[in-house]
């Protein structure tokens, strides 16, 4: 793999949450699993402060927060989820209008199956914008849905169908 320059991919994405379990138990019904809860790091526990991230996240130095790793494979370079739920500081969530707001909008998890993923999360309660939509997007066909975690962050599941075929 040749990377374009000295940046050479995504490492993890930060989700921050209000409630660490209720978050996890989505994630976990998504089919993430925790790599890494840095809760069970050896003591002494250190706060994300202590250890001097406060600067590094423009948060104060006393910032602290019980926080996980999550990972969709066993594959060690595979992209992590970083789940967070701040003890300090600790704010609420400005109203999102739309996803056409500009920053960061939603988040796309590629799947086998988006119709067994949608039955799924749908069983446990969550609920989705659609039903999974069957659409030719960028010269594939790909059957597509999304939904929110318990703060409202929007997750994307895409299921690659194969190639678009032009119509006659």
């Amino acid at each position: 793999m040749t990377s374009f320059g000295d940046v050479e991919r995504f490492f993890h994405i930060n989700v921050n949450c209000s409630d660490f379990d209720r978050s996890l138990a989505f994630y976990e019904t998504v089919g993430f699993r925790v790599l890494l809860d840095f809760e069970d790091a050896p003591p002494p526990r250190r706060t994300f402060g202590e250890i001097g991230l406060g600067p590094v996240l423009n948060l104060p130095a006393d910032c602290d927060g019980r926080a996980a790793l999550l990972t969709l494979s066993d594959d060690p370079r595979a992209m992590r989820l970083d789940l967070i739920e701040w003890r300090v500081p600790q704010e609420e969530a400005p109203p999102r209008r739309t996803l056409a707001q500009p920053g960061m909008a939603r988040i796309c998890l590629a799947t086998r199956d988006a119709l067994a993923v949608h039955a799924r999360l749908q069983a446990a309660g969550y609920d989705s914008y659609s039903a999974p939509v069957d659409t030719a997007l960028g010269g594939s066909l790909i059957r597509v849905f999304c939904c929110e975690d318990p703060d409202g962050t929007v997750i994307e599941f895409m299921q690659f169908l194969g190639p678009e075929t032009p119509s006659v």
